[in-house]
């Protein structure tokens, strides 16, 4: 049976293009049905090793929708490198001139005032701060060694860059703590103000709707970065919205829910790097 299995794979077949009126033949070929199937299995081999040089050797993903290309993944890059830099800066210039002022006290001499100006430079006005009985009480603060403010228990700032906007004007009431699998922070709202802001461009991936009634938004940032909002009462935008920084995205109170019920006095917030929950306070001014 074997043999006769082999031997129907190995019979030629003739496989011709003939004139259905006059049965005149215009093309034939005589093959095996083991040799035509060896030609298909080729011919997909050759296939698919040319679409795989196409993918590895040319920009051709560059042309399907929503792929982001070469160039924009590099300037995203440099903008995220460009705003780490600026808050060094930013965070070096307080650091000096906070030195600066704390060796003017210790010295006995009195710091310059700050001007209120708003501008690109840091000016500073020509008269000096006179000696009053906070700078004695600064100087016996810094000098003592059991002190909250002395120089002797100095810590490193948390803060690693402020790479985004704070997602709500509020009072941090629970922090980050991944050895707790607390992996999300509590903000409570401040003057009033219940509004939820996107902490940086990007693309709404996620609006759900809890069993609670409250919503979760999530949201894809540049440079694998997730920002995850919860406990909305009202969401304002929906998925696969783009976003922009400081954008209005939902609010803790919903103004049209029937009672009470729908809303929440906390955001709860989570922040994400390439698949690893983050302390937001190490990327977020609070």
């Amino acid at each position: 049976m074997i043999q006769q299995f082999w031997n129907n794979l190995t019979k030629k077949r003739q496989l011709s293009m003939r004139n259905r009126e006059t049965g005149r033949s215009y093309w034939k070929i005589n093959i095996s049905p083991l040799a035509f199937g060896s030609v298909v299995v080729v011919l997909f081999v050759v296939i698919a090793t040319i679409i795989a040089a196409l993918f590895a050797y040319t920009d051709i993903l560059d042309i399907f929708p929503g792929y982001r290309t070469k160039s924009e993944r590099m300037t995203d890059e440099l903008t995220e490198n460009i705003m780490r830099i600026d808050q060094m800066e930013r965070t070096m210039a307080d650091s000096l001139k906070y030195n600066e002022v704390v060796t003017s006290i210790l010295s006995g001499n009195t710091p310059t005032l700050h001007s209120t100006v708003m501008t690109d430079t840091i000016r500073y006005d020509k008269s000096t701060i006179m000696p009053t009985r906070a700078d004695s009480l600064l100087r016996r603060a810094l000098e003592s060694t059991d002190s909250d403010y002395s120089l002797a228990n100095t810590k490193p700032l948390k803060t690693e860059a402020a790479m985004f906007n704070a997602p709500m004007r509020g009072r941090v009431t629970r922090n980050f703590d991944a050895p707790e699998s607390s992996y999300d922070m509590a903000i409570m709202s401040l003057g009033g103000d219940d509004s939820v802001l996107a902490i940086e461009n990007g693309t709404i991936v996620g609006v759900q709707r809890g069993a609670d009634g409250l919503n979760v938004i999530t949201i894809q940032h540049a440079g694998g970065y997730v920002s995850v909002y919860k406990q909305l009462g009202e969401a304002l935008v929906r998925k696969g919205q783009h976003v922009t920084s400081g954008m209005v995205i939902g609010r803790l109170s919903d103004p049209e829910a029937e009672s009470d019920d729908v809303q929440s006095a906390e955001l709860g917030f989570e922040l994400w790097r390439d698949g690893t929950a983050v302390d937001p306070e190490r990327y977020i001014l609070f």
